[in-house]
């Protein structure tokens, strides 16, 4: 198997943008199960949706800024 090599910023970028996404999607779990037990029920529940929402952008964003970064890095060694 062929070893990939990460450039060192652009794994820290993917590891903090990772941990962002699973907190985001964590926080919207903690909502939408403690929706009218834990806090108000329509508040918790439209949060809780918009956070869900958001967890894709966001991931979709850290991938591309990675990719983006490991491409920026690929060309400057190169020159």
């Amino acid at each position: 198997m062929k070893k990939i090599k990460i450039h060192r910023c652009s794994k820290r970028f993917l590891i903090i943008g990772t941990a962002v996404t699973v907190l985001i999607i964590a926080a919207s779990t903690v909502l939408y199960i403690g929706a009218g037990r834990l806090f108000d029920y329509h508040l918790a529940t439209d949060i809780s949706e918009k956070l869900l929402a958001a967890s894709r952008p966001v991931s979709v964003t850290v991938c591309i800024g990675s990719l983006g970064l490991e491409y920026f890095f690929k060309q400057k060694k190169s020159e």
